[in-house]
């Protein structure tokens, strides 16, 4: 005879879910069904059916027969009153079925509690497992009340303890269901803030250090992460490790700790990732970079920082002569026009001495040659006096105009090349690391694992030629180093490129460098910045708990609080503290245009002593012939 209560309960806990797919492990006769099969097709539902009444060989393949689907959620009907229902429990159990893409509806007549908690106080259950036992308390032709009840394991292989809520009441007739009584406050709360005590539960964790050796023991592990001294030294994980403290706080579970002395050896073998990879933990300390391959089979709950690998160098002292500084104030066109200016007004002045000696009586006795005058006018561009100045009042006026001009050309070109010689530091045309492998600079890097593993493995072709022209048949001692080492090594070799991570970098050089150094540091990407997470395996039953934990703390500035303790996002630079020597690359164009005018004047000044040698010579002559 069919149960029409139960039916209407099964659609009704079906229709509460939002699922629309449902398999049906039964024990029932066929015409029993019948009804059921009415109502799935009327609420829209696709159900299928497993009669239990057969033998273990023909429901051997069950899980990956009705189980092992595409489908997001499917609803799972079982009746524990049938005799191979122990069977379905050990084998679901095994196939790691009682996980959240399965919604369990776990039914038994009986209401056999102690024999439900046998069957599953050793099942492979998880916290994420959405498992409703369901004990029909009152039974009449006409309505029957039903006793629902929350089941899950904190984490069954870890130790945690089964445990069975009592939810709500449920009354049913032979058409439908309504809620007869809350039994407890579980509807006040999602499923996964009513498991949130993890007491009991061992978590395991994975632990990078690679500062230090692991054999010092664990105590003395320990004691670093926690150490708030040296806080660039194995950031990642120290970081991470405080983001898992806050977590063991909220959800009070234990931890057993693996450690590992290198993040990875290749993307997604060895070292924490591997470990992680392989399912052996359900926690990490230490936050990674994101790829590809690894989003296969890890899921990040939450970003944490940035990861920027960078270069940094001195611009060599033979970086260039930089003549066009002292050319670059005024366009061309201002320069063609202030030179015929200069010209015009020497010759303007010329004429003006000619016409006071020949016409007023109080003037010099002597008539400035054309090259004097076109001098004077230079003098006053350079701002220099002159002792020969017209006499008349309109000449005068003349060459105040003229000095008044060249006043207010000389101030802005003066202000633009003092600024540009005291301003920013010359800078490196070395912008990407192509350039950077075809430079003649030498390279080292950071002694660290992933530095290794991307030069070995990136498929970008300027790091391949940055490895054949950089690395490869070079001394390993020159070109692998510390951090300290190569900082050192940048300061006092302007020229010497050194990669590293940028928040361990800028720890040693606000420790070694003066403001001026830091201010005339060049900076190359070394690898494309990217965000670092926090992660958990891709089949972790955690990851959801873990990922609105994460959130939480990043609501509550937890996790920007532990960024800013424990990483630096840029360098300071204070330029104006310090006295700023213009270097050779400036000075050497005017040194080198002294010389060639100081040689210019003295292939003259022979030319001119030449020419009045010939002329004294040639009027001796004269009377001797005579």
């Amino acid at each position: 005879m069919a149960n029409l209560a139960l039916y209407n309960l099964i659609i009704h806990n079906l229709l509460q879910s939002n699922l629309s797919s449902v398999l049906i492990f039964h024990c029932w006769h066929l015409p029993a069904l019948l009804p059921l099969g009415q109502l799935f097709s009327h609420n829209l539902i696709f159900s299928q059916y497993v009669n239990l009444n057969q033998s273990n060989e023909h429901l051997a393949n069950f899980s990956k027969t009705y189980l092992d689907s595409e489908l997001k959620k499917l609803g799972v009907f079982l009746d524990l009153n049938c005799e191979q229902s122990n069977y379905i429990t050990n084998q679901s159990s095994q196939a790691q079925l009682y996980t959240q893409d399965f919604h369990w509806l776990i039914y038994d007549k009986a209401g056999n509690v102690n024999r439900f908690e046998e069957l599953f106080v050793r099942a492979n259950l998880s916290i994420n497992a959405d498992v409703t036992y369901v004990k029909e308390e009152q039974y009449s032709k006409h309505e029957s009340l039903f006793t629902l009840y929350d089941v899950y394991n904190p984490g069954s292989h870890l130790g945690g303890q089964l445990n069975i809520t009592i939810d709500q009441s449920i009354k049913c007739n032979r058409t439908k269901c309504e809620l007869n009584q809350y039994l407890s406050d579980l509807y006040k709360r999602t499923r996964l803030q009513q498991r949130m005590d993890l007491s009991g539960v061992t978590f395991r964790q994975v632990a990078v250090v690679t500062v230090k050796p692991l054999s010092v023991g664990e105590e003395k592990l320990l004691e670093f992460l926690n150490s708030e001294e040296n806080v660039h030294m194995d950031w990642p994980s120290r970081l991470g490790y405080r983001h898992n403290l806050h977590l063991q706080e909220l959800l009070r579970f234990n931890l057993t700790y693996i450690w590992r002395n290198l993040w990875s050896v290749n993307d997604t073998q060895g070292g924490a990732i591997g470990v992680v990879i392989d399912g052996n933990v359900e926690l990490s300390t230490s936050a990674f970079v994101l790829s590809s391959q690894r989003m296969r089979h890890i899921f990040p709950t939450m970003e944490v920082s940035q990861f920027r690998s960078i270069c940094i160098f001195r611009t060599p002292h033979n970086a260039g002569i930089k003549a066009g500084v002292f050319l670059e104030p005024f366009k061309f066109s201002v320069w063609l026009v202030f030179v015929v200016t200069l010209i015009l007004a020497g010759i303007l002045l010329w004429l003006t001495f000619r016409l006071e000696h020949r016409w007023m009586q109080h003037c010099m006795q002597y008539i400035p040659s054309l090259l004097s005058s076109l001098l004077i006018s230079f003098g006053a561009a350079c701002i220099q006096s002159s002792h020969l100045i017209p006499s008349s009042t309109g000449g005068r006026l003349a060459f105040i105009a003229l000095m008044m001009t060249s006043f207010l050309m000389y101030n802005y070109y003066t202000s633009i090349v003092v600024s540009t010689l005291l301003g920013s530091p010359v800078r490196s045309n070395i912008k990407t690391m192509q350039q950077l492998a075809d430079s003649s600079l030498d390279v080292g890097f950071e002694t660290i694992s992933f530095t290794k593993t991307y030069l070995n493995s990136s498929p970008r072709a300027d790091i391949r030629a940055l490895v054949k022209r950089k690395v490869d048949g070079h001394d390993p001692k020159q070109i692998w180093m510390s951090v300290d080492e190569g900082v050192l090594r940048a300061r006092d070799q302007p020229g010497f490129v050194f990669v590293s991570e940028a928040s361990n970098l800028y720890t040693f050089i606000e420790k070694y460098y003066l403001p001026h150094e830091i201010c005339e540091l060049n900076e190359i990407m070394f690898r494309p910045e990217s965000n670092v997470y926090m992660i958990v395996h891709k089949k972790s039953t955690y990851k959801e708990l873990l990922k609105q934990i994460h959130v939480r703390m990043l609501e509550t500035g937890i996790i920007q609080k532990h960024k800013l303790f424990y990483t630096k996002a840029k360098l300071h630079c204070f330029a104006n503290n310090y006295v700023i020597n213009v270097g050779m690359e400036y000075a050497a164009p005017l040194f080198i245009g002294l010389l060639l005018s100081y040689i210019a004047s003295m292939i003259t000044l022979i030319l001119e002593l030449g020419w009045a040698y010939f002329g004294r010579r040639q009027s001796q002559r004269l009377p001797t012939a005579e």
